[in-house]
């Protein structure tokens, strides 16, 4: 889903230029699906999830994750090979190092300290609990030292509203997602406003009609209770 908006939004373009094929370097339509040369479905690259870095689809690890339920959606991702085993190696309760002596590969439960089977070195591994909670931006889960809070959002609760943070990799907040999320903000600020203004001259305008209507009784009862008076006046004349 991820590659489909990235590539939707290349093709948005009002007119057509040339580029460079990401796969073969020869000429390529902007708007083209498909590369006229190499065959490529990709021909302005795919974007990797986790450093935003536009590469090959050939070189890209290409990960799909089901959903299922009744839209039985599908989560397509790509990742440069590098990023994608910064950002896999947490499991839940379980976590991936190497030795920092031999570089063996080690798999172990949740600890500090390690001590390497192959050759005996002692080393702190620096890891804490995962948070059961995944990056908001590659889906992969997070671990708490390596996690950073990205924005707040509120979402229904039962019967109200309730505000939690979002939480992502540090290594995938990148400058680019972050002015991304700043310039989100800003947007929002900007109706927020806008919705505050427009509430605002509504009371405004209720209270004018509310107003009005008061005057207008006013005036009614004031002539009314004239005629009523002017009425019994003139009896009591008689």
């Amino acid at each position: 889903m991820g590659d489909e908006k990235f590539m939707s939004e290349v093709r948005k373009r009002t007119t057509a230029t040339l580029l460079k094929c990401f796969e073969c370097g020869r000429n390529v339509s902007s708007h083209a699906s498909h590369c006229p040369h190499c065959t490529s479905g990709y021909p302005s690259g795919v974007k990797c999830s986790v450093c935003c870095q536009v590469l090959r689809r050939s070189e890209a690890l290409k990960v799909s994750k089901e959903y299922g339920g009744a839209e039985n959606r599908v989560s397509v991702k790509f990742f440069h090979r590098t990023c994608h085993e910064q950002v896999s190696q947490l499991r839940v309760g379980r976590s991936r190092t190497s030795c920092p002596v031999c570089h063996t590969s080690i798999e172990f439960d949740t600890s500090s300290s390690l001590t390497c089977k192959s050759c005996g070195q002692r080393f702190q591994t620096h890891f804490k609990d995962p948070s059961y909670a995944n990056c908001c931006y590659c889906g992969f889960r997070l671990n708490k030292n390596l996690e950073v809070e990205v924005k707040q959002v509120n979402r229904q609760f039962l019967d109200g509203w309730v505000t939690e943070p979002v939480y992502g990799h540090r290594v995938c907040y990148t400058k680019e997602r972050q002015a991304e999320e700043k310039k989100l903000q800003n947007k929002e600020q900007v109706d927020q406003k806008q919705v505050s203004k427009k509430l605002a001259e509504m009371r405004h305008q209720k209270r004018v009609a509310k107003n009005k209507e008061t005057l207008a009784l006013s005036l009614v009862l004031g002539l009314t209770a004239g005629i009523i008076l002017g009425g019994l006046g003139g009896l009591g004349f008689h």
